[in-house]
């Protein structure tokens, strides 16, 4: 006997339902083709209450065809829906190769996709829906309010209708990549999750802005379950009261996102995980309405400076609470030189004023525009030499007695370790790393 065949009896010597289980993993048509193991396998993959068609390609038009008619008939068929037991879980992305289908391939497509969604919410008690559709695709909610729905992940999609829908159950909320016609469409969206309490939100894109919609919803409405968030890249301003009860919040802040002063943000009383993208000099500020704050990580923002701003913040008279109360840990990450002296005073002050005994700095280091060309012509090896240099300035400025270097480049390395190099230039920035480590 194989060992295949060995395998394969094994497998089959477990109960059903834990094969089933094993299914669940597999993409759908992978836990199909497993069905050729063993004739007691043959219906097994009907009872999987996992349909997983994610990473589906649709390169031609006889690929569209053969897809369609696979959903309609294992899934959609009376007889089918008659032998196969509820589904849990639906995951669903598919990517088109637009240039080899016409428009009425298309829109077939999209309508068949409407009615597998409308299908799998209306007649299961389905709490796992995930859509990485095209953004070609009209999405209308009305489809999918549901009663069960527990998780809800939506990927490169047109929100074309928004009504008022329902999720009373919805737990877990990810958007990514999504365009609605307009601001209140989104804040509809969110206002029938009430009991929301995972929301991750990158890259939201609105036809047409109109703040008086924000207004009304932030008056009216809050997700007073929610305790954790990612937003990023939000081309929307956001009621930020929506977010007052969180617990753990990663945020990308810039110009788009609120439309009042910082000062005017809500006060995050349970808030205890910070990581902020931001520019320097509203860090202190939104410190002040973190009071529970412990960890804190801040990013750069090199999507939204300010570069004539004055930086006043580091006033030694006003201290947020959470520094001298109860934060813990702090991370710096990313931070380009050109801003160095403003990195200087932010780690100086928060030292000075926090319990904490150590700031983790991350520098994310990036050559000049001009001259990078020449400079990068000698080696390979010296733009990252040049990092080093600087980057060990940093923290001699700072007055840390100990660092940890950590370089990618096995090169780097070798040259740092060694102290040979062929390049004048390499060999000058290796000679001020010795003297910088000593």
């Amino acid at each position: 006997m194989s060992g295949q065949q060995i395998s394969a009896d094994r497998l089959s010597s477990l109960p059903d339902d834990i094969l089933i289980h094993i299914l669940s993993f597999l993409p759908t048509k992978q836990s199909i083709i497993a069905s050729i193991l063993s004739k007691r396998w043959i219906h097994l993959w009907r009872s999987v209450q996992v349909l997983n068609f994610l990473d589906t390609k649709v390169n031609n038009q006889q690929d569209n065809y053969r897809f369609n008619q696979f959903i309609n008939t294992n899934f959609l068929s009376p007889e089918a829906s008659a032998a196969s037991g509820s589904i849990h879980t639906f995951f669903l992305g598919i990517h088109y190769d637009h240039s080899k289908l016409d428009k009425h391939d298309r829109q077939i497509s999209l309508t068949y996709i409407n009615n597998w969604i409308k299908h799998v919410v209306e007649c299961n008690n389905v709490q796992y829906l995930s859509l990485h559709l095209p953004l070609s695709y009209r999405f209308a909610s009305t489809i999918i309010s549901s009663r069960t729905l527990v998780v809800l992940k939506l990927q490169t999609i047109y929100m074309d209708e928004v009504s008022p829908s329902r999720f009373p159950s919805l737990k877990t909320l990810h958007l990514n990549d999504i365009l609605f016609n307009k601001n209140s469409d989104f804040m509809l969206f969110l206002d029938g999750c009430p009991v929301l309490e995972n929301l991750e939100i990158s890259f939201i894109y609105i036809k047409s802005i109109n703040q008086s919609d924000f207004e009304h919803f932030e008056s009216s409405s809050s997700l007073t379950k929610l305790n954790k968030a990612y937003i990023e890249g939000c081309g929307c301003h956001f009621p930020m009261k929506l977010l007052s009860y969180l617990e753990f919040l990663h945020i990308q802040l810039s110009k788009d996102i609120y439309t009042t002063d910082v000062y005017d943000f809500p006060t995050f009383h349970n808030l205890t995980h910070l990581v902020l993208q931001c520019d320097w000099d509203i860090v202190v500020q939104v410190l002040q309405h973190c009071p529970k704050l412990q960890n804190f990580e801040l990013y750069q923002n090199l999507l939204d400076r300010r570069k004539n701003d004055e930086e006043n913040w580091a006033d030694s008279d006003f201290v947020p609470d959470c520094l001298s109360l109860n934060l813990t840990t702090c991370t710096i990450r990313d931070f380009a030189f050109a801003d160095l002296q403003s990195h200087i005073m932010l780690a100086g002050f928060i030292l000075k004023n926090a319990r904490v005994h150590s700031i983790i700095n991350y520098i994310g280091w990036k050559p000049p525009d001009v001259g990078w060309t020449k400079l990068n012509t000698d080696v390979s090896y010296v733009a990252e030499l040049w990092g080093v240099v600087e980057g060990l300035k940093y923290v001699w400025r700072m007055g840390f007695r100990q660092v940890e270097l950590n370089v990618d480049s096995v090169a780097v390395v070798q040259v740092i370790r060694e102290g040979r190099t062929h390049s004048a230039m390499g060999y000058s920035l290796v000679k001020k790393i010795q003297v910088l480590c000593h």
